[in-house]
């Protein structure tokens, strides 16, 4: 039995060999310690490239960025729209004074009074912080109905929320025409809020 080739066949089986043998070597010997690393530090060079023009770029526009930046800024400050106070203390005073002046507004004596005003701070995540005064008041549709217009109509800019109504009788008044009508008025429970200017969490 002849195990060995022939010297016709061995030459290039030797060479096919051989060829096997340095693939074998490049790809364990110096691909993967040398060329491997070359190709990912070229990769990484390029990315950082891109990086740093997209950054030049950026640069560049500095002086749009920061001039639409004092825009922003100026719009926010003369916004009439947030409480004009510095901090919460300060706006729940200012909040319940407008709430009073707007009671006192309507002329109503003891047919519109106020019965309580709590300042309460929010746990809502809002961008900004929220003051709101709970509100108690006995006051009739006809001059609440002005109350709450004078409020949400004026500014600073207030809202109105969690409105709770419960009717109460009182006694009967002379109507225009002589006749007797039932007066009567309502126990109105709300909250009265409004924003501060600055950020949660700014300076």
């Amino acid at each position: 039995m002849k195990l060995l080739p022939d010297a016709k066949h061995g030459r290039p089986l030797a060479v096919i060999l051989l060829l096997i043998a340095l693939l074998l070597i490049y790809f364990f010997g110096v691909h993967w310690w040398f060329v491997a690393p070359q190709l990912q530090y070229r990769t990484d060079l390029i990315d950082l490239r891109d990086e740093e023009a997209r950054f030049r770029a950026i640069a560049q526009q500095r002086a749009q960025i920061e001039a639409r930046l004092e825009e922003v800024r100026a719009f926010e400050a003369g916004n009439p729209g947030f409480l004009a106070e510095a901090n919460f203390d300060l706006a729940a005073s200012a909040l319940t004074q407008r709430l009073q002046e707007r009671v006192n507004e309507v002329n109503a004596g003891e047919r519109c009074t106020l019965v309580s005003r709590t300042p309460t701070r929010g746990n809502a995540e809002e961008r900004f912080e929220r003051v709101t005064v709970k509100v108690r008041m006995r006051c009739e549709m006809e001059y609440f109905s002005q109350v709450l217009h004078g409020l949400e109509s004026g500014s600073p800019q207030l809202f109105v929320s969690d409105l709770t109504v419960t009717g109460r009788r009182g006694n009967p008044t002379p109507g225009r025409a002589g006749q007797a009508q039932q007066a009567g008025y309502l126990d109105l429970a709300f909250d009265l809020y409004g924003y501060l200017r600055t950020p949660r969490g700014g300076k």
